[in-house]
C-alpha cells in the first residue's frame, strides 16, 4: 500500500510541475495596447495594428466606448489566420484635450 501511496504522490508532483510552465507562459502574453475602438469591435492602435476584442465581459464593457481612445491591459492570442485577439482584462478611456485646452497650454508656454 505504501509503495501505491509512493507513485501517487510522484505522478501528482509531474503533472504539477509540467503545466506550471504553462501558467508561466500565458502571462507573459499580457500587454498594454493603446488605440481606438472601431465599428467591426477592434482596437485600432496608432501603428496600424489591430486586435480584435475578445469575448468576456471587460470586452462587452470596451465596445460600448466605440470611436474612443482607450488604454487597454488584456492577453494576446493569435488565432489560426494569424489574427490578433486581446481578451481584456482591464481599460481606461483616454480623454483627448480639447483645442481650447490645447492653446491654453500654448499660451503658457509663452
Amino acid at each position: 500500500m505504501k509503495k501505491n501511496d509512493r507513485s501517487l504522490f510522484i505522478i501528482v508532483c509531474a503533472v504539477f510541475f509540467m503545466t506550471l510552465p504553462v501558467g508561466l507562459s500565458s502571462s507573459a502574453d499580457e500587454v498594454t495596447i493603446f488605440g481606438t475602438v472601431n465599428d467591426y469591435y477592434q482596437i485600432e492602435t496608432d501603428d496600424g495594428e489591430v486586435y480584435e476584442i475578445g469575448d468576456n465581459e471587460q470586452g462587452d464593457e470596451l465596445i460600448e466606448h466605440m470611436g474612443e481612445r482607450v488604454e487597454v491591459t488584456g492577453t494576446v492570442e493569435e488565432d489560426e489566420d494569424g489574427v490578433k485577439v486581446i481578451m481584456v482584462m482591464s481599460f481606461v478611456v483616454i480623454e483627448e484635450a480639447s483645442q481650447e485646452d490645447a492653446e491654453d497650454f500654448y499660451e503658457e508656454l509663452f
